[in-house]
Formats: structure tokens, sequence, C-alpha cells
């Protein structure tokens, strides 16, 4: 049979950032119609490097599953299978996927729980995927105004320098955390730290937060204030957030939240929940990444591969045989 390759650098031809969007807001729908299944991570410890994660879900209504295996390093693969057959499908190499899907799973949170007449950004982080998470965003409100922050004023300075040209906003190097979110209505935070990089005191009413960078038990972008500041809570998956989302599980552990109050995207985009109670609410969409939405994203662009000819096929056959 044949299977379907897509490579990394192919994959941005493929999806423009308003594709994935579009295919990540149809995957919390989906979640809430139970179209789609998806589940926690699972974590592999390895004696020699960060622990091999894999993050499985199952698109129903495409008829495929699959899961995206990675480790430190930026090795990511998403395998793809038949729900019919069962049968391999395709293999999309995800490092561009998942910063595509990362920044679109901010997109639609600030699409539906910040205020719509949002005109500035700040962002807290100035790595390569900070990078896309402001063009994503930036395709749901209407910008005018966006500042940014890292502790390296070398490295804010050249996003600001390079981001101001490849969007045509005026984008500002901040000289704090504070001085960065002040102003802002919408906050995103992408850091590798440990340590909380935006404090409570510093947000205005009214904010809406895409908490991204902190992926495990033992991070936090978010100090505690920050937390209980905010009314809607969202999380793409809480079975998952319980165990992976550290910001939240160190406020619950000290009773400053409960997880009863934290409710999942799908229920936001669904309608079954509203994105924020009031104008002057403090919302906050604290995220990780599920298996669903690398599935979603994986297999639109191997739809759009072989209709476009640029992925590479490849003969696999198996030496079993399950229908026997």
């Amino acid at each position: 049979m044949d299977v379907t390759y897509v490579r990394d650098s192919q994959f941005r031809d493929l999806v423009s950032a308003q594709e994935a969007n579009d295919v990540i807001e149809e995957v919390f729908l989906h979640l809430a119609q139970e179209k789609v299944l998806t589940r926690p991570t699972v974590a592999l410890p390895l004696p020699k490097s960060a622990p091999l994660r894999i993050k499985a879900g199952a698109d129903y209504a495409s008829g495929v599953y699959g899961f995206k295996s990675y480790r430190g390093g930026g090795r990511y693969l998403v395998v793809l299978y038949d729900l019919d057959t069962l049968d391999l499908t395709a293999m999309v190499e995800g490092r561009q996927l998942t910063e595509l899907r990362t920044g679109a799973v901010s997109a639609v949170g600030t699409k539906y729980m910040s205020r719509e007449d949002s005109t500035v950004f700040g962002i807290i982080g100035t790595g390569r995927e900070a990078r896309q998470q402001l063009l994503s965003t930036m395709l749901v409100r209407d910008f005018s105004q966006v500042y940014c922050y890292s502790r390296s004023a070398e490295n804010r300075e050249k996003f600001a320098k390079d981001m101001s040209e490849r969007t045509g906003l005026r984008v500002l190097p901040s000289e704090s955390g504070e001085e960065c979110v002040q102003d802002a209505d919408v906050v995103t935070t992408i850091t590798a730290s440990s340590e909380p990089v935006l404090m409570g005191s510093w947000l205005r009413e009214g904010t809406h937060i895409n908490a991204v960078g902190a992926t495990s038990s033992n991070q936090r972008e978010l100090d505690e204030e920050t937390i209980e500041r905010c009314g809607t809570i969202a999380v793409e998956l809480k079975e998952g957030a319980i165990t992976e989302v550290g910001e939240l599980i160190y406020a619950a552990e000290r009773g400053k939240l409960s997880w009863d109050e934290v409710v999942e995207l799908k229920d936001i985009v669904s309608g079954l929940v509203p994105g924020r109670k009031s104008r002057d609410e403090i919302t906050l969409n604290d995220t990780v990444g599920v298996g669903a939405e690398d599935v979603a994203l994986a297999w639109y662009a191997v739809k759009k591969a072989r209709k476009s000819g640029m992925s590479t096929e490849f003969d696999f056959e198996p030496h079993y045989n399950i229908r026997k």
C-alpha cells in the first residue's frame, strides 16, 4: 500500500495560518459533538534526553486516527492510520505543524474569549514559536499595537524589527514584562520558564491571556494572583491539564483554584459556555496541545499534498494480515 510522507519543508507551502486556525476551530467544535476523540499526553522517561512524549487522537469525521511523537530537540513526527482499514496511511514531519497548531489554538482562544474590540497585543517570549503566535492571533483581532518582552534586549529588539516588517504592525520592545502587558487587551506568554513571567498585579481589567509555554507540571508562566484574578479559565482537555498545566496545578494545590471552575475550550467554541461573562473579566486560555489537533492538521496537509503532488509516496506492505 502507498503511504504519504510530508516533509517539514513542504508543510508551510501546504497550510497557511488561516487554514490552520480554521482546522483547529473545527477540531474543538467536533470535540463538543463527539466526532473527535483525544487523550492526555503520555510521557516516557529516557535516560539520556528529554522524555519521549506521545499525543494521540482520532478524527472520526475525517476517518483517521494517529499520534504525534516527539522528544527534546524538536524531533516531531505525526503518524496517521485509516479508520476503516486500520492501515498506515501517512507520516508528517511535525515541527512546522506544531508551531502552526500552537498558534492556531491561541487564535481560537482569542477569538472566543477576548473582547472583540481588542487592539493591543502583548507577548512575553520572543523565540521561534513566538512569531507564529503573533501571526496566527492577528488574524482574529485587528491589532494596532504590539509590545514584546524577553530577558534579552537583543532578542526583543530583533523580534520587534522582524515582526514589524513582516506584519506591517507597530511592534515595540518593552523594558520589562510589566511594561509589555500593562496596556494590553490580549497577552500571550510563550517561554520555557519554570518560574512566573506574568504577574496578576500587572494586568488591567478585561485582558485575555493565552498561556502557551508551560507544558509540564513543573513549569509556570503565571503567578497565583494571575490565576486568582481570572474569571473564565479554559483548557483543551481537563483530564490532561490536571497533570500537565503547571500554573493551574500549583494554584489548585494551594487552594487558589478549583478544577470544577475550569472549562474546556470545546464548550466555549460550541456555545455551551460563554467565552467571557463581562467586558471587565480577565480570561485565560491555558494550553499544552492535544493529539486531536495534530492529527487533524496533519491530515489536512496530507490531503492537500496528495492533490498538489507535493508529497512523497512510498510502498509499505506489512508482513502480517490482520484480516485473516
